[in-house]
């Protein structure tokens, strides 16, 4: 696991956005995979449908590099770190140190992806001006990123998922329209039931480079949902 997550850091750091893709694209592959190896051994399913899969592949590999921005969005709107008494939480941009030798006058482009963030004074107290303590992280602002996924980014993504597999599929467009109206609010409530735990616990712990794959390897049992749901609804 340990040498996994440093080869998707390292890919990261040259290639945030092509490695957003691959890794999203794998992770709802393995989701979709286990949902159709569930229904074999169930007797749900009579064959593996690879078009299937491939079609989570696609979808995945399309919005890596957009859970990427939006968690970036995300980090700069709604800091969760409070800045020292008397001084304002602007959002100035944070410096990020070079760390590969011979690059001084370029920053490897993970870094520049994560930069932007609320810079504030290291060991900086909340409003005591003491050190650094769990205190320190605004739970307001952590129910504000919360809130913005799931009212703002979740019902639009949902929406993308159902349109873009119909077209994957084949569907004309009053099928396209069925299957959005059959799904979107069923799977949207469900999702408001289980995703705003986890993804509370993902702003809060888990580093910005993280959160799109750590979502995903989480997702997989929710892929497993929706390719259980989507594709009984095609079937």
């Amino acid at each position: 696991m340990a040498a996994v997550l440093r080869t998707y850091s390292r890919n990261f750091e040259r290639r945030p956005y092509l490695t957003l893709c691959v890794a999203n694209s794998v992770l709802m592959s393995i989701g979709d995979v286990s949902a159709q190896l569930i229904g074999l051994s169930s007797g749900a399913s009579l064959a593996f449908d690879l078009e299937r899969t491939m079609r989570f592949a696609v979808f995945g590999a399309s919005m890596g590099p957009l859970g990427g921005a939006w968690n970036k969005f995300l980090e700069v709107n709604f800091p969760l770190r409070r800045a020292l008494a008397g001084q304002p939480a602007t959002m100035a941009k944070v410096k990020v140190e070079n760390p590969i030798p011979g690059l001084e006058k370029e920053l490897p482009k993970g870094s520049r992806l994560e930069r932007g963030a609320p810079q504030f004074p290291a060991g900086a107290g909340a409003l005591s001006g003491g050190p650094a303590t769990e205190a320190n992280v605004s739970v307001v602002q952590l129910a504000k990123r919360v809130a913005a996924d799931q009212f703002g980014m979740a019902p639009i993504s949902l929406f993308i998922f159902l349109f873009s597999m119909s077209l994957l599929e084949g569907l004309d467009q009053e099928q396209t329209r069925e299957k959005i109206a059959s799904n979107y609010w069923p799977i949207l409530f469900v999702n408001w039931q289980v995703w705003p735990i986890f993804q509370t616990l993902n702003f809060r712990y888990v580093p910005l480079r993280y959160r799109v794959p750590v979502g995903s390897i989480a997702g997989i049992v929710w892929t497993c949902f929706l390719s259980t749901r989507v594709g009984a609804s095609s079937a």
